[in-house]
């Protein structure tokens, strides 16, 4: 294992950041190439102590020389994120100096500047070199945008990436642009993660379609099917509710993450069997995410990941600024689905995330290109 330390910009005079790369497998290698990384959104921590589980995983692969291709990992992908300690709680979803979501507005390229004319036998390595020296050109203004685009940069350098994040209060899940959803549900099957959701690339994208959106671009002004075959498999991977950080979990979830890499044919050997489970797969614009109507208390009469029928009573906000029995607004579900998503506020105002609905038919109130903010 080789170990990188990058130094990030400094955001105040006395403080500096720095981002932490583990790199596994020689550099001459010619075999597939993982990109993984946890903590993009630093108040998000389950995927962090996965990673902490795999990276022994990954030194015993290396060391026996099953190491088919190379992996690169970042252990912390958000230092900026991470030193958000606000009265005692780290936030780090959003850059306090206003530039928005971390797992947002990433580079983007302009294919258009590549000479399609001359589009090398081998796309991926021709491609993946006109991406690094696009980004090498950039000049970013700002602590954030640099470490996006560093952590962009490394991700390009990947056959397969996979952002480890998770949710409010939720079973496992993964997110895959929908043009991969084959592929990506034979990886969320390894996982044990019982649903997939799929997402165009059109619109607001996250890291994961950052890394996917320059092939899924230059496919679309050349027809190369080519380009298929070279195409990096991107997903994002939830591991289930926020404090959810458990050493058996994390210890089961490594190992099959390792099992995946195998899959991959990152890592060879002989393993175990991989333990699949079935995965049902959503569309985004199947999936009904709820805000909370009204202020007050939030009670819950389903439990996560109970089945749901359209109009079934699952929740009620309590109004304790009424008597009863007119005290209480009945939630019912819009669609029929899995109740995938708790929020772990109970007491809420008109606006805030409460529940997530997983169906499978497109929902009419769903705006396409939103993820899942509307």
């Amino acid at each position: 294992m080789q170990t990188e330390t990058i130094p990030l910009w400094s955001p105040a005079p006395g403080t500096r950041r720095e981002l932490l790369v583990y790199r596994f497998g020689s550099d001459a290698s010619t075999g597939p190439v993982a990109y993984l990384q946890a903590g993009l959104h630093a108040d998000e921590w389950p995927g962090l102590l996965v990673l902490q589980h795999l990276i022994p995983l990954l030194t015993k692969a290396e060391a026996e020389g099953r190491l088919k291709g190379r992996i690169i990992l970042v252990p912390f992908a958000n230092p900026v994120g991470m030193s958000q300690n606000i009265f005692g709680y780290v936030t780090g979803r959003f850059d306090l100096t206003g530039r928005g979501n971390f797992n947002r507005n990433f580079p983007t390229f302009n294919v258009g500047e590549f000479e399609i004319d001359a589009l090398p036998d081998d796309l991926g390595p021709g491609f993946r070199e006109f991406l690094k020296q696009s980004l090498q050109s950039r000049y970013p203004d700002n602590e954030t945008d640099y470490l996006k685009q560093l952590l962009l940069g490394l991700a390009l350098e990947a056959d397969f990436v996979f952002d480890l994040h998770c949710d409010d209060y939720t079973a496992a899940h993964a997110y895959c642009a929908d043009f991969q959803q084959a592929k990506a549900a034979e990886v969320a099957g390894i996982l044990g993660f019982t649903h997939l959701f799929t997402e165009p690339l059109d619109g607001v994208i996250a890291f994961d379609g950052s890394a996917l959106k320059p092939w899924y671009d230059l496919l679309a002004a050349t027809g190369n099917t080519q380009l298929a075959a070279e195409m990096p498999l991107a997903m994002t991977l939830e591991y289930r509710g926020q404090i959810d950080v458990d050493d058996a979990l994390a210890e089961d979830d490594a190992e099959r993450l390792a099992s995946v890499l195998q899959h991959c044919g990152v890592i060879a050997g002989v393993q175990p069997e991989p333990r699949f489970c079935e995965v049902e797969i959503s569309p985004l614009q199947a999936v009904d995410t709820v805000y909370a109507p009204e202020t007050g208390l939030l009670v819950f009469r389903r439990q996560l990941g109970e089945r749901l029928k359209t109009g079934e009573h699952y929740a009620d906000i309590v109004r304790i600024d009424q008597l009863p029995p007119h005290n209480r607004l009945a939630l019912r579900a819009r669609t029929d689905g899995v109740l995938m998503g708790l929020s772990h506020r109970r007491l809420v105002r008109p606006g805030d995330q409460i529940a997530k609905v997983a169906g499978t038919e497109a929902l009419a109130h769903r705006r396409p290109g939103s993820l899942l903010q509307i």
